[in-house]
């Protein structure tokens, strides 16, 4: 039996009485990376500037949410340790 727990934003499965649960890996599109244990796709030139920090490794660490709408036209990402925003006019940078 797996027992799914939430924590900090990412689900943790508990297995008990010998099962193996395994999961179908996520789609990822062609200018994104998925850091696991995080679920989260980073893409594009957010994804550009957290591989250039050092991506999971960096003090940004770990994505801990999908890239949200900012302002009008722009996105943002939250990692554990900070964010990332992008738009057409600045490019990505840390917030």
């Amino acid at each position: 039996m797996a027992t799914a727990v939430a924590a900090a934003g990412l689900v943790v499965l508990a297995l008990t009485g010998g099962a193996v649960a395994t999961a179908a890996p996520a789609e990822v599109t062609a200018d994104c990376q998925i850091y696991w244990p995080s679920p989260f796709q980073v893409c594009d030139q957010i994804k550009d500037l957290y591989n250039s920090l050092g991506g999971a490794a960096s003090p940004l660490g770990f994505p801990s949410s999908a890239a949200q709408a900012y302002g009008t036209d722009g996105l943002r990402q939250s990692f554990t340790g900070g964010a990332i925003v992008w738009t057409p006019s600045t490019g990505a940078y840390i917030e």
